[in-house]
């Protein structure tokens, strides 16, 4: 529960950093790239959370940027393909007629 006084955006940003370092901790925060699946890895929150404070230079700045703009896009597109999904599946089966 978010303490009196304060907004329900900061808890949802304590929220999503706190996933996202649990997130990071259990994938392995290996930023190589390996061909299993089952090896560790690094995800996109995770690269933004900890490399932002370090990041030097406007090119590190603007690519950290633009991952978190792209990581934006994606769960733009991922809530748009659901709300799809969900109108389609209230209309019922689609009838043929003959």
């Amino acid at each position: 529960m978010p303490e009196p006084g304060s907004s329900g955006d900061d808890a949802g940003l304590g929220r999503a950093l706190g996933e996202t370092m649990a997130v990071t901790m259990v994938i392995g925060n290996s930023p190589t790239i390996r061909a299993s699946l089952f090896a560790p890895g690094y995800s996109l929150p995770a690269v933004i959370a900890n490399e932002f404070a370090e990041a030097s230079g406007d090119l590190h700045t603007g690519a950290l940027a633009a991952l978190g703009l792209l990581l934006f896009a994606v769960t733009v597109l991922l809530n748009v393909a659901a709300r799809m999904l969900v109108r389609m599946s209230r209309r019922g089966p689609a009838r043929v007629q003959a």
